[in-house]
């Protein structure tokens, strides 16, 4: 059975973790106040390698993320949020995140064809933010900012990151909102729940398992099929589950795969992502590739469609996309 790349917090590491945070004065990353008076700000944070700095906790927030939604619910803060920019799918959050997101007006649920939300920066600074969450092709970092709005965007997503995606990618996430927020103590109970997830989900994976397996992007309606690889959060999945990813090759998070290479590699499991299709139609995408019949995974009734948000990029959601992944194999 594979362990986990990441150490499990035991109780007293998670009360060790705590403390150790509470105590410190600053990090490369930020500059905090002092805690124990409760005179967290101004803070100062790092992200996609610009410094943002916060002389308050934001309390006005524009949101055009999936995975963020579930770390400003584990903060106490998603009541904060005053504007949600793009698909958000009930199937990513608990049903309390539900409740307190039903509340919040939807300014646009367009998507663009790179996948951003479309909506004008002016219907953005109408909302008053003093944050915004994510970019697209109108809503930019620059634009923000000219505006003196300060925004954050998922590492992953910075332009030009090249970095490898793993479960420490979900430590950082929190750690970032935790110290703009000043929620500290939130955000480790969070991340030890979110430990203890993980571990439940390892348990059930038999010793011995051994099976390749693949995730694709196949085009709906037919087009290009992507296979995601060692540079990817998908990738990481794939090995916490028990399997070898047949496409690990690749550092890149995705690349191109033709019909004749998947036959050539042919994995025992395939999962495919999609972004909100029918499983009919996502898998349908697949079969109906030239020679698709002869994938052992087709032969076998081992394909998986899930959501594209269950496996990237790293969140709270890509471990509710994990379990779902092992139940549906280990049954």
């Amino acid at each position: 059975m594979p362990s986990s790349p990441r150490p499990i917090l035991t109780t007293i590491a998670a009360v060790a973790l705590v403390a150790a945070l509470s105590g410190c004065a600053s990090s490369p990353e930020t500059e905090h106040g002092d805690h124990a008076s409760g005179d967290a700000y101004p803070v100062t944070v790092t992200n996609c390698s610009n410094e943002i700095t916060f002389d308050q906790s934001p309390e006005r927030i524009v949101v055009l993320r999936n995975e963020v939604i579930p770390v400003l619910s584990s903060l106490g803060v998603l009541d904060r949020t005053v504007g949600l920019v793009g698909r958000f799918h009930d199937a990513y959050f608990d049903q309390q995140t539900q409740t307190t997101m039903s509340e919040i007006p939807v300014l646009s649920d367009e998507i663009s064809q790179v996948g951003g939300g479309e909506i004008s920066l002016e219907d953005v600074i109408a909302q008053e933010p003093d944050l915004v969450i994510g970019t697209s092709e109108t809503i930019t970092r620059d634009g923000l900012l000219a505006q003196g709005i300060n925004v954050l965007e998922n590492e992953e997503s910075c332009a030009g990151s090249q970095a490898t995606s793993t479960l420490d990618d979900i430590d950082t996430l929190f750690t970032l909102y935790a110290d703009v927020f000043d929620r500290h103590d939130e955000a480790d109970a969070a991340l030890v729940d979110i430990d203890q997830r993980i571990d439940a989900a390892i348990a059930q994976i038999p010793d011995g398992e051994n099976r390749t397996a693949a995730m694709l992007y196949p085009t709906i309606g037919g087009g290009a099929t992507y296979a995601y690889g060692s540079g990817s959060m998908n990738h990481t999945l794939l090995e916490l589950a028990g399997f070898t990813n047949v496409f690990a090759d690749p550092p890149d998070r995705n690349a191109e795969v033709t019909a004749e290479e998947l036959l050539a590699r042919d994995p025992e499991v395939i999962i495919l992502l999609h972004s909100g299709t029918t499983d009919e139609e996502v898998e349908e995408s697949l079969t109906s590739l030239p020679g698709a019949g002869e994938l052992n995974a087709v032969k076998n009734d081992a394909l998986f469609p899930l959501l594209f948000g269950f496996t990237s990029p790293a969140s709270p959601i890509t471990i509710d996309g994990l379990t779902q992944i092992v139940e549906r194999f280990q049954e």
